[in-house]
């Protein structure tokens, strides 16, 4: 009977310590996917330099049985600005790139952040994927089906890894980022 008692004990001791290890692993990867967020933002603002550009600031989420996945909303092509007294021309600089360039921008701004920064989430196991999803609005494009794209660029924490240690070169890890844009 003691030990039986002893066995209980210890075993709601050790579920105690795991629960507390889990939810202390959630607030490290909670962190964490907020540093990614602050990253991707600076880097969205580097290459779009329009004050109105990013509608939705990047924000983060832990999926269980697939990774963490960072998404924004991105208002691209404002070459003209509609007005109630009609439209205007942008500044030079919001107007210069097309709006397939624009999308190019973002494919590659975030396949190098991933790169540079995918590091930076540390709770993930090897075959746990990072996401960034970005919500881009063409504010030129009357036709509601046609004026957002999707793309989704995605990776494994194992790549990440590879590459961090110098096992996977970074233009192998770029081409081994998932981009999927619709």
């Amino acid at each position: 009977m003691l030990h039986r008692v002893v066995l209980a004990v210890l075993l709601v001791g050790f579920c105690s310590a795991a629960s507390a290890q889990q939810s202390q692993n959630l607030a490290l990867l909670k962190r964490d996917t907020q540093i990614l967020e602050r990253i991707v933002a600076e880097v969205l603002k580097q290459n779009f330099k329009n004050p109105f550009a990013i509608t939705a600031e990047p924000r983060g989420a832990y999926l269980q049985g697939f990774g963490v996945t960072v998404s924004f909303q991105l208002n691209i092509n404002r070459a003209k600005i509609r007005t109630p007294f009609g439209e205007l021309n942008a500044p030079k600089a919001a107007g210069e790139r097309t709006k397939a360039e624009q999308i190019r921008v973002v494919k590659e701004s975030m396949r190098q952040c991933l790169a540079d920064y995918g590091q930076t989430i540390k709770q993930l196991g090897p075959h746990d994927r990072i996401a960034v999803q970005a919500h881009i609005v063409d504010r030129n494009e009357l036709d509601p089906a046609k004026s957002t794209t999707i793309v989704v660029l995605t990776c494994t924490k194992d790549d990440v890894n590879l590459m961090a240690t110098g096992k996977l070169p970074v233009e192998k890890f770029k081409e081994r980022v998932h981009v999927l844009e619709y």
